[in-house]
């Protein structure tokens, strides 16, 4: 009862105190969650799959204030404590001005939001969403035993999908309706509609990233066909140039290596038509540079290529040649070395020609061969051209069998 009756004294001193302040403020928003100790809560701002801290507030008995004379950006921040352990996410609109009371942070039902209907309708959709989905999995996990789980799934997707339409409001900018609209699922066919690559405020959330790993994950590893999907993707950001420069990166990172050893020319089409062709924010001209250099050196080591000349590897006859880069104080080369070693001697057709990167003195050598790491493993043919390459040692048979 005494801590009851404290907290409430305090939340009329905090009224009494901020009221003054309210009329000048643009964001002033009250959370109280229950059973929290005396801390401070920290506000974390999403940009994709990346958070970083935006604002901060005292807290005491659980009840924290955030106070801002300009508006926060629309879209979903983390709350954390003291410690910065994620307590909630909270939908942040176009209403900055209201008051949060969470009763139980494992139930979001008992959030109660006044003064911001787009973050009331966020507590209630996530709620309904984290309950249905634990639902769905249940069913999906006993499928093999209960056929008509099938039905039930779809069933359960349509509820949950009506739901969500639902919730919309009448303000057709809103912030939840660029988020209901975000979470409609749909197959690879028309995987994009509905998510509004135009609108930068899509970035405030980590829902982008995960979409863009399953949908270019999904498609088949071919650089024509992913170029493609690339340039309709950056055009959907029409003249948006937030989400187009990230997505501009993150195509960039996760084809800089790629998985496949075929992709090279996703890595030259992005520099080619975009790096160079555009201005992007904290993109000096001498990173550009780099950029297209590694694409020069790129375009001489695709699959098919004849390998740049290092050494004698010209005057060697062989069927095979396995041109393997590696650092003397390197453990894993020597490892590699071995099952190399062991491949030849089963293979005699193939000759291991080895190059200790500091030993030879060749300008541009690292960037020449695109040694990212070593070992650096190319498999060639009689005529130098590469077969293989960025692969294990004990991959090397396989190309050697297919022959």
């Amino acid at each position: 009862m005494k801590r009851l009756l404290k907290t409430y004294k305090f939340a009329i001193c905090l009224f009494l105190t901020i009221m003054p302040m309210m009329a000048f403020a643009q964001v002033n928003i009250i959370v109280n969650i229950d059973n929290q100790q005396d801390s401070v809560y920290y506000l974390y701002k999403y940009r994709g799959a990346k958070t970083a801290i935006f604002d901060t507030a005292y807290c005491k008995n659980g009840i924290a204030w955030f106070h801002n004379k300009k508006s926060y950006p629309e879209g979903i921040y983390v709350l954390t404590n003291e410690s910065r352990i994620p307590l909630t996410e909270i939908l942040i609109g176009k209403d900055q001005k209201f008051s949060l009371r969470i009763k139980d942070l494992n139930d979001l039902n008992s959030a109660k939001v006044k003064g911001a209907k787009e973050t009331d309708i966020y507590f209630k959709l996530m709620a309904k969403l984290n309950r249905m989905e634990l639902n769905i999995s249940a069913l999906e996990n006993e499928k093999g035993y209960y056929p008509d789980n099938v039905r039930k799934i779809d069933s359960l997707k349509k509820d949950l999908a009506q739901f969500e339409e639902s919730l919309k409001i009448k303000k057709k900018d809103a912030f939840i309706n660029l988020f209901i609209n975000s979470l409609k699922r749909h197959g690879l066919e028309d995987y994009w509609d509905d998510f509004q690559l135009d609108d930068e405020r899509i970035l405030t959330y980590p829902l982008i990233d995960n979409k863009l790993d399953t949908y270019f994950n999904n498609l088949s590893p071919d650089a024509t066909i992913i170029n493609s999907e690339i340039d309709k993707l950056i055009a959907k950001t029409g003249d948006c140039v937030e989400t187009r420069d990230y997505l501009i990166w993150y195509f960039y990172r996760k084809y800089y290596s790629p998985d496949y050893m075929n992709l090279d020319d996703i890595y030259i089409h992005l520099v080619d038509d975009y790096f160079l062709k555009i201005e992007m924010e904290n993109v000096s001209e001498s990173i550009v540079n780099l950029m297209a250099e590694r694409a020069h050196y790129l375009e001489n080591l695709k699959l098919g290529a004849r390998i740049p000349e290092i050494g004698n590897i010209y005057h060697i006859e062989s069927q095979y040649i396995a041109l393997v880069f590696y650092d003397q104080t390197c453990q894993k080369c020597a490892q590699e070395g071995r099952i190399l070693e062991e491949i030849r001697a089963r293979h005699p057709e193939m000759t291991i020609f080895p190059v200790e990167i500091h030993s030879v003195v060749k300008e541009n050598l690292i960037s020449l061969y695109d040694i990212q790491t070593t070992p650096m493993i190319y498999l060639l043919d009689k005529n130098k051209k590469i077969i293989a390459k960025r692969m294990k040692a004990g991959q090397v048979e396989q190309y050697l069998d297919m022959d």
